[in-house]
């Protein structure tokens, strides 16, 4: 729509900007904004031959805008990708509910850890011999709480993770940081959306089951 939403050496074209913003004028709509990186594509090339673009715009016209008062655009980065994802929220988030316990069990996303077979081995003699059935359960709880444990520590919470990598890579990539360095936190924000990957997956096939 304007000059300044294209980052090259090679100008675009004033008429055909111009043209867009009078097409969008004459059908009544208007740009949301955007929260988030101020472009939506980078060729991810280096030096002078790097182009970064904001091609997509969210538009409505006002009677969408009086349904949908508090809608809200935001350019989420994509580490696979040249294009950021568009996401488009129509209302208010809900606030999310406090003090909800959460049963432990095991995750399968820990096994992404080479250090877990060490971990389970060491916390196994560590809680020394059993003598019957109730000595076992008592000891299964007391490896999952440890596993819960060393989870805290080295994994983390998932989605917490993945929203401080994301905005990592996005700093990153405003401020044209090294390729290498862009590169190892787009690997990191990869394995953690693994990681999530994984974990949503076993939750469905615990609500399933």
């Amino acid at each position: 729509m304007w000059s300044f939403e294209r980052f090259s050496d090679t100008p675009h074209s004033a008429g055909q900007m111009l043209d867009f913003r009078d097409v969008l004028e004459v059908c009544g709509l208007v740009d949301l904004g955007f929260a988030g990186l101020p472009y939506t594509f980078d060729n991810r090339q280096g030096g002078r031959a790097n182009v970064k673009v904001r091609l997509d715009h969210v538009v409505a016209n006002n009677t969408w805008r009086d349904v949908f008062a508090h809608a809200k655009v935001e350019h989420l980065v994509a580490p696979c990708s040249y294009q950021l994802a568009i996401l488009l929220k129509c209302a208010l988030e809900e606030p999310r509910q406090q003090g909800v316990r959460r049963c432990r069990q095991y995750e399968v996303m820990w096994e992404r850890d080479p250090a877990l077979p060490e971990v389970i081995m060491n916390t196994w003699t560590e809680l020394g011999s059993m003598l019957n059935l109730g000595d076992i359960a008592s000891r299964l709880g007391n490896m999952m709480k440890r596993l819960q444990e060393w989870s805290q520590n080295f994994f983390g919470n998932v989605i917490k993770e993945i929203n401080k990598s994301c905005s990592r890579l996005e700093e990153l990539m405003s401020m044209n940081a090294d390729r290498k360095e862009i590169r190892e936190a787009t690997d990191r924000m990869n394995e953690l959306l693994y990681r999530e990957e994984m974990l949503w997956m076993q939750r469905s096939h615990i609500a399933w089951l």
